[in-house]
């Protein structure tokens, strides 16, 4: 046996641990991780003192565009000044101990080029999973220009008819409904119509409202439920339990 792996046999035995154990743990580690991969919205992992422990792709190509999220020796923040305090102080509360209440927060993130804001959350991963002096966080990112409700969406929202699914996207670019009539090849009059239907629909008296509601749609399902974070928080204790071994 290789003095490494005797090594690691030696620390699992103390923490009462088989080799077997470890490398099943290790595998559903693994799987847990590649879960997360498939994930639209980013997911970040990091330390008391904002060192990233793990990403998942969607972070990786978050972080790799620069326009407002950045990663600067190890540490995740922000572009600018102001919103790296707040995620800075996000993260604190997230690992503060003797906190009665979970400390989860969310922010803004500002882009370039007039792109929407990334939307952040942050919540803590449970006491039990600190290691040493070490508290860690999940941080999740919400790019809302992907997750742009699609007409297929909106149908099996509020049961809109197909062709009332493309005038609610469409109307979701900002587009006029006289732009769409001219893009389309349909009436004014037809749209109109369909406008109605989608009002009665969604529950929506004025078309800014549908536009407002229509809107959160895409942050809304990709935002952290209690639920969905209970899964993840479990999903991700493997890989970080693990680092130590």
């Amino acid at each position: 046996m290789h003095a490494r792996s005797r090594r690691r046999t030696l620390r699992s035995r103390r923490r009462g641990r088989s080799p077997t154990e470890v490398h099943n743990q290790r595998l559903a580690a693994s799987v847990a991780l590649r879960a997360l991969d498939q994930l639209c919205a980013g997911v970040i992992i990091t330390d008391n003192q904002g060192q990233v422990m793990e990403m998942n792709q969607a972070a990786k190509s978050i972080v790799q565009l620069e326009d407002g999220l950045i990663i600067r020796d190890g540490q995740l923040g922000a572009r600018r000044a102001f919103e790296n305090t707040r995620v800075v102080k996000l993260v604190a509360d997230a690992t503060g101990r003797g906190q009665s209440r979970a400390a989860a927060g969310r922010m803004l993130i500002g882009r370039y080029d007039g792109l929407p804001a990334y939307v952040l959350s942050v919540a803590p991963l449970r006491a039990d999973l600190a290691l040493n002096d070490r508290r860690f966080a999940m941080i999740v990112i919400v790019d809302p220009e992907r997750h742009s409700p699609s007409a297929k969406d909106l149908a099996q929202f509020f049961g809109l008819s197909p062709a009332e699914a493309r005038l609610a996207v469409a109307l979701l670019t900002g587009k006029t409904l006289a732009e769409i009539a001219r893009n389309s090849g349909i009436q004014v009059t037809t749209l109109k119509t369909q406008l109605r239907c989608v009002l009665k629909k969604v529950g929506a008296k004025r078309q800014s409202d549908l536009i407002r509601i229509l809107s959160s749609i895409g942050i809304g399902s990709v935002s952290l439920a209690a639920g969905w974070l209970d899964v993840a928080l479990e999903a991700l204790q493997l890989p970080l339990s693990l680092g130590t071994i």
